[in-house]
């Protein structure tokens, strides 16, 4: 009988042995494989010109030195242990941080992901969570990411602070929301905002199928309450504490099935992801300082002094940018290219055609794959979605092109006509006003002097027809050309007049 390698040894030896590999645990010894392959040896970790207390130390500063560029820590070997990019050491190359097993307590957490983000660091760490498919484990994950987005919002005042993790985050007034959406979906209260992950719209047999599944698992790990079974039909109910509980959901469905497990997860991953993106469209989406990119950013003109405070004779001026957003062709090209030379891109990574048409054309896209596995965006007129998409969506709204001289077609097409109008052709209702789908956007910032004319800006705001254009938005930009930065409060180009009536407004009142 062959006993299963130790964990640890087996991936200490895949990284290339201990030659290679910093080791700080708590453990005295290690087993070594033999050049040839073919068995194993036990060895100390120390070696004479090292006592054991300080094999750590020893193998900390290697690491830090750049003599190993790969470090393997455990929670008892690295107490007081830090492993950033420091500005002083010589391995300054961003580290990447895989956590194997994700600790019980968030604040253990927390503590591990701080051996390597600390202060007077050349970069910030990136994180990766390994854990299974299986839906229910992402609980743990959630934990962890909603404890350190807090940490990181209190402490710095930014909610991207911490660890990028808030795509793990489910347990959020939207995820709430959705939990609440799909639990009254399944029990027939609503119907399904989405289709359920494994059918579709045209196959109502189907979603009726995965409904009754779906009920059956929620009864059967006691989500739904007093359950009844009539006629292959399930009943039952599921009490008020349950519905808003993401945590209960999580830690329930995993003890169903793999596969009803992912479904359900699925499921409630695609009514968030539904909610989120409509906040996101309706301007309700609360999302910190949004960075404002583009190819190419230009200052038009002098900032505009539009009002002074009398008491502190400070400024409130109003910036207007002019932002490319657009990707020529050639751009487009050279992206998928390098993708496919690295040899990191995915069979998928193509240009893809709208499978149905949108003002009597279709569009074009370039889609590749990102390190998360959703599918990154790219479109002629606004470069790079901030939205990624799955696979599935991916292959249900458009389909490759058939050939690149069709995607360069109808590429250029795009770029071109999205100079001078909107995606919503000539007859939008808001004419030069809107910026949806078009290249060059004008883009106006009141920067200085915010807080004692907040008030007047968010009423001046709320007089405006869009819902999207009624909410402050605080954004970050920053010129292509002399990379001068502003923060200010985004105002949109339909609200500029009424709010600059309002400042002035405030100017006569003080004098």
């Amino acid at each position: 009988m062959n006993l299963p390698n130790n964990p640890l040894d087996d991936i200490i030896d895949q990284l290339g042995g201990p030659d290679n590999v910093a080791e700080m645990t708590g453990r005295r010894g290690m087993l070594v494989r033999a050049s040839n392959g073919k068995g194993v040896t036990y060895q100390a970790r120390n070696t004479k010109d090292v006592s054991m207390e300080m094999v750590n130390m020893h193998e900390k500063k290697l690491f830090m030195d750049g003599k190993k560029f790969v470090a393997v820590i455990s929670e008892a070997g690295s107490a007081g242990v830090s492993l950033q990019a420091d500005r002083r050491v010589l391995n300054q190359k961003r580290r990447v941080h895989l956590t194997l097993e994700l600790p019980w307590s968030a604040d253990r957490a927390i503590q591990q992901f701080g051996r390597t983000h600390r202060s007077n660091q050349a970069s910030a760490p990136q994180y990766r969570l390994l854990f299974t498919n299986l839906g229910g484990e992402r609980r743990f994950a959630s934990i962890v990411a909603k404890r350190l987005q807090s940490l990181g919002a209190l402490t710095q005042g930014d909610r991207r602070a911490g660890p990028s993790l808030s795509a793990y985050n489910y347990d959020s007034a939207f995820g709430k929301k959705a939990l609440v959406m799909m639990y009254k979906g399944i029990m027939g209260q609503e119907n399904l905002p989405v289709v359920p992950p494994g059918c579709s719209s045209e196959n109502k047999d189907a979603i009726q199928d995965f409904i009754v599944k779906a009920q059956a698992a929620l009864m059967a790990v006691g989500i739904v309450r007093d359950g009844t079974v009539a006629n292959g039909k399930y009943g039952g109910r599921i009490v008020e504490s349950d519905m808003h509980d993401v945590g209960r959901f999580l830690n329930r469905i995993l003890g169903l099935a793999p596969e009803i497990q992912n479904r359900l997860f699925e499921l409630f991953v695609s009514i968030l992801d539904l909610l989120v993106q409509n906040a996101r469209i309706e301007g309700s989406l609360d999302s910190g300082i949004v960075d404002m990119k583009a190819n190419i950013v230009e200052l038009q003109g002098k900032p505009k002094t539009v009002h002074v405070d009398q008491i502190s004779k400070a400024s409130t001026v109003l910036f207007t940018f002019t932002l490319d957003r657009g990707i020529t062709w050639e751009s487009a090209s050279t992206l998928l290219e390098e993708k496919q030379k690295d040899g990191l891109g995915s069979s998928h990574d193509s240009f893809y055609e709208s499978k149905r048409e949108w003002m009597g054309k279709r569009h074009f896209i370039l889609a590749f794959e990102s390190s998360t596995g959703m599918y990154k965006i790219v479109r002629p007129a606004v470069g790079e979605s901030v939205r990624e998409m799955s696979l599935a969506e991916l292959r249900s709204k458009y389909r490759k092109a058939s050939s690149l001289e069709k995607a360069r077609r109808g590429w250029e097409s795009e770029y071109e006509a999205s100079l001078k109008q909107c995606m919503h052709g000539p007859k939008c209702k808001l004419g030069n006003f809107c910026s949806v789908g078009r290249r060059i956007q004008e883009v106006n910032i009141l920067g200085g002097l915010i807080l004692p004319v907040w008030g007047t800006i968010e009423k001046a705001l709320s007089k405006q027809a869009r819902q999207s254009h009624k909410r402050l938005r605080v954004v970050r930009i920053e010129t292509t050309t002399d990379s001068q930065r502003i923060v200010g409060l985004l105002v949109p180009n339909a609200a500029v007049e009424t709010v600059l009536q309002g400042l002035a407004w405030v100017q006569d009142v003080d004098d």
